[in-house]
């Protein structure tokens, strides 16, 4: 897909578009790394009419509903889903088992920290599940942690739109 069909989507589907791809992000698919899309969608938002507050608003709900998904799959799907994901990995187990830790360590706190931090902001989800942390304290720990990340990388892409337009262009 070119710069300029991408554009055309936007200003077809604006806001709508960005909540998708926001969700996609919080899913962890591939091709959606949080540090280029977060600052493009500032950028898009700046060079139209939209609002950054209402985007700031729905980017952390697209956040969370991607992350509950991720969560619910791990909660109720548990180990049997990461076994067929990641097989016996050692590497994913300690991971998952050092999350564990830090969560319980910080009473919840760990997960907000863990959603500022580039690649485990959008993993944080599976051992959330998988220890079957509250519901209400994913969600309202992930909202922290997620508003903190979306505002910071959209805002900057917002405020400093003309010098990356001008950059790129």
């Amino acid at each position: 897909m070119t710069a300029a069909a991408f554009f055309e989507l936007f200003h077809q589907y604006g806001l709508l578009l960005v909540c998708g791809v926001i969700f996609c992000e919080y899913m962890n698919l591939p091709g959606f790394p949080a540090g280029v899309i977060m600052p493009c969608i500032g950028v898009l938002i700046a060079q139209s009419s939209l609002s950054l507050p209402l985007t700031l608003v729905l980017s952390v709900a697209s956040g969370l509903l991607g992350s509950l998904v991720i969560y619910g799959l791990c909660y109720w799907g548990g180990e049997p889903i990461m076994e067929k994901l990641f097989g016996k990995s050692r590497k994913f187990r300690s991971f998952v088992q050092k999350c564990h830790e830090f969560i319980d360590a910080q009473h919840g706190r760990g997960l907000a920290l863990c959603r500022i931090i580039p690649m485990l902001r959008t993993i944080v989800s599976i051992p959330a599940g998988l220890i079957r942390m509250p519901v209400k304290w994913f969600v309202g720990w992930s909202a922290i942690g997620i508003a903190a990340w979306n505002t910071a990388l959209i805002s900057a892409g917002y405020l400093f739109s003309d010098r990356i337009l001008t950059l790129v262009m």
